[in-house]
């Protein structure tokens, strides 16, 4: 079968990389939005204007999203948003294609835009969070979240780092809240600090930084590397809870303007509930929260099982209709 992936390029992405080895028996392509990350993709790809920054840019796309359905005809698109998910779904049903659509992992009981306009459009509507079912109907179904909590039994696998990274992932808005702050601890502690600061036009004095690497493997690589993540929230907090290093979220607020809404708030509390995390509210406690992690409770995560499987024995039923 031949499967489309459909996605933007930050941390929706991140979520359908995790689980590529649903779809290993199948021919797959990307369509995402472009950026350094997603050019240095080895996969098949197309790459698109990103939607949403500017919504106008995906109707002047549909020319090219139905040439690209006319020439793939893939059996099956599956997305978890964001907007770049609308056309193709709505393109998907002309052409015949099934459509799964994901709703975003960092949703724990509000609903995306695109997940609601794309409901009455996918054959397989999945929510990881269990809150998120009364907010769709019945076609919405819940099969376990997409990573599982591993306690770690030895504390010298966490306290192992050289350094702490911050990064503030792919987004098109710059976070100068978090990285003018971390510049400021960066002058204060005696520890060397590394800085993935993207879009965001401050640059610091007193810490190593850089905009953006060419692959994840790079990030990944500072993630393992590091005693210490701070980051926003979102993927970045998984990708680092994967590689067994400990997270402090400092998440964007639609307050400061940061983002459209507090979802990342949300999801991060949630992730602090769990355990997993410590959530920074209150920018002027970032140094305290640094300076006294604690590491003697330490978690990691890994991919759900179950659900990929799930997932895998979906698809390979739809090839036998």
């Amino acid at each position: 079968m031949k499967i489309a992936l459909v996605c933007s390029h930050g941390g929706h992405l991140t979520e359908l990389l995790y689980i590529m080895q649903t779809f290993e028996d199948h021919e797959v392509f990307f369509a995402t939005y472009d950026s350094e990350r997603t050019r240095a993709m080895n996969h098949r790809k197309y790459l698109f204007p990103n939607f949403g920054e500017k919504p106008l840019k995906m109707l002047k796309n549909l020319p090219r999203i139905l040439n690209i359905m006319s020439k793939e005809k893939p059996d099956v698109i599956i997305s978890n948003g964001a907007e770049i998910a609308i056309p193709f779904f709505f393109l998907g049903k002309l052409f015949r294609a099934k459509t799964i659509f994901i709703e975003c992992y960092t949703r724990i009981s509000e609903p995306t835009i695109t997940g609601k306009l794309v409901y009455p459009l996918a054959d397989l509507f999945l929510v990881l969070w269990p809150d998120l079912l009364k907010k769709y109907g019945k076609k919405a179904q819940y099969w376990g979240g997409l990573f599982e909590i591993i306690e770690k039994q030895e504390l010298s696998s966490f306290h192992r780092g050289e350094f702490i990274f911050v990064t503030v992932g792919m987004h098109y808005a710059g976070f100068e809240r978090l990285i003018r702050k971390m510049d400021e601890v960066a002058g204060k502690v005696n520890e060397k600090v590394v800085m993935q600061i993207g879009n965001t036009q401050y640059e610091p004095i007193n810490a190593e930084y850089f905009k953006f690497k060419d692959s994840d493997n790079e990030i990944r690589e500072y993630m393992r590397k590091a005693r210490l993540v701070v980051c926003p929230g979102a993927m970045t907090i998984l990708d680092s809870l994967i590689e067994g290093t400990p997270v402090i979220a400092v998440p964007r607020l639609r307050d400061y303007g940061e983002h459209l809404n507090n979802h990342q708030l949300i999801f991060a509390k949630k992730l602090e509930d769990l355990g997993l995390i410590k959530v920074v509210r209150d920018i002027e406690n970032l140094e305290n929260f640094i300076l006294n992690i604690d590491y003697s409770n330490s978690k990691s995560i890994a991919i759900n099982q179950l659900f990929t499987r799930k997932i895998r024995e979906f698809i390979q039923s739809r090839s036998q209709e």
